[in-house]
């Protein structure tokens, strides 16, 4: 049993950045579900006086006899930040992308066009260096389709697409204006505007939006990075039958209300299969629906099994880059599988776990498990002095 208040958080040694984020995920549970049901109010209750949010209780299948499997939400925020200060180097999407600007690691990430920050619009590695808007228009009719995105931020919020075919422009695949488009630029601060990714055949048949494969990777000596977690996330439509074939938004939507849903497919690492061919289930879920186990799209229909043949390949890419971020301990690549190859759309320093854990419980991970007791024994150990400085973490 926890105890869900501030000065008790502050008190068990968390960041009071993650110790709020935690308590009002919590409180925007109960509201949301008071007012329109979508978690069962006796496993909400259950669920938060473990330390485990509903949605995850839910997701997880949460129950007495396996609550002991999996890290909760409140250790898994209590340990936060998992790395030093170098932890902005990838926090940021900008800075990530020119940490690996001119290196042999450019071909797989996004190509970077423009940021707009409080006052500017800034050319970026891959423009013309035109510093106008009549530049960054130019550029849009060149590339034809720009993904636009919070330069910080997580869970897909503000992903948006630009998009100009035929001489009409596209905001969010919806025909716009030119001076729509100026607009948009003006009134999205901190807005990055990079590469847009197609999936490759194989996976576009499973669902056309870009999907996510997650890679947990763990370098905690900084010469041996070792992957430990993994699986897709693709698209699907809600409960109102809508297909979520739209790409010019996220492929996850943040449970928050009934009938949104989430389709998450196993992926093992040791050998590159995924869906059916690990010998695991896809899970649909939805949380006024709980989880289902399938081996198909709900969607199209599509069997989803296979193996990414050169999986060796691109995880000892993702190793070589966990080495030349060395001090960076704990990783969350974000890949997709593109019509140009494999490419790396961020890394995360504090991933999501629920969806994780799905596959991979981090309890029973012989790596994970250890890894988090350590962590969370050396929190206990604090003193006051270094409990109060974890309390101010900034960010």
């Amino acid at each position: 049993m926890v105890e869900n208040n501030l000065d008790a958080l502050l008190k068990a040694g968390f960041a009071k950045k993650m110790a709020t984020r935690y308590l009002d995920n919590l409180e925007r549970e109960k509201k949301s579900n008071d007012q329109a049901q979508f978690i069962d109010p006796d496993l909400l209750e259950w669920a938060h006086a473990h330390g485990f949010y509903g949605e995850t209780a839910v997701a997880l299948n949460l129950n007495e006899n396996n609550i002991d499997n999996y890290l909760s939400d409140y250790d898994y925020s209590r340990v936060w930040p998992l790395n030093d200060w170098e932890r902005f180097w990838i926090n940021d999407k900008l800075t990530f992308a020119y940490m690996f600007a001119g290196t042999e690691f450019e071909k797989y990430i996004p190509e970077s066009y423009y940021y707009v920050d409080a006052t500017r619009v800034l050319p970026l590695i891959n423009s013309h260096m035109d510093k106008s808007l009549d530049g960054f228009i130019a550029l849009l009719k060149e590339k034809g389709e720009f993904a636009c995105k919070p330069c910080n931020g997580g869970w897909g919020l503000g992903f948006n697409k630009l998009s100009y075919e035929d001489g009409v422009f596209y905001i969010g695949n919806k025909p716009a204006t030119e001076s729509d488009v100026r607009d948009f630029v003006v009134n999205n601060r901190n807005y990055l505007y990079t590469e847009f990714f197609h999936p490759a055949a194989e996976w576009a048949k499973i669902n056309p939006v870009i999907h996510t494969l997650r890679v947990l990777m763990l370098n905690e000596d900084g010469v041996s990075p070792t992957t430990v977690a993994s699986y897709f996330r693709f698209a699907v439509s809600d409960d109102s039958g809508i297909t979520k074939n739209d790409d010019s938004k996220s492929n996850f939507n943040l449970p928050r209300k009934p009938g949104l849903r989430l389709f998450n497919v196993p992926f093992n690492p040791e050998d590159g299969t995924y869906g059916a061919s690990t010998g695991m289930h896809s899970i649909l879920l939805s949380y006024n629906g709980g989880r289902v186990d399938t081996d198909v799209h709900p969607d199209s229909g599509t069997y989803v099994a296979g193996k990414i043949e050169d999986w060796p390949q691109i995880e000892q890419m993702l190793k070589d880059m966990a080495l030349r971020l060395g001090p960076v301990a704990w990783l969350g690549y974000d890949l997709c599988m593109t019509d140009k190859g494999p490419k790396l759309m961020e890394i995360n320093s504090h991933s999501g776990c629920t969806y994780l854990q799905m596959f991979t419980p981090y309890r029973k991970h012989p790596v994970l498990a250890e890894y988090f007791d350590r962590k969370l024994k050396e929190i206990d150990e604090l003193d006051d002095a270094a409990i109060a400085a974890r309390n101010n973490i900034p960010r």
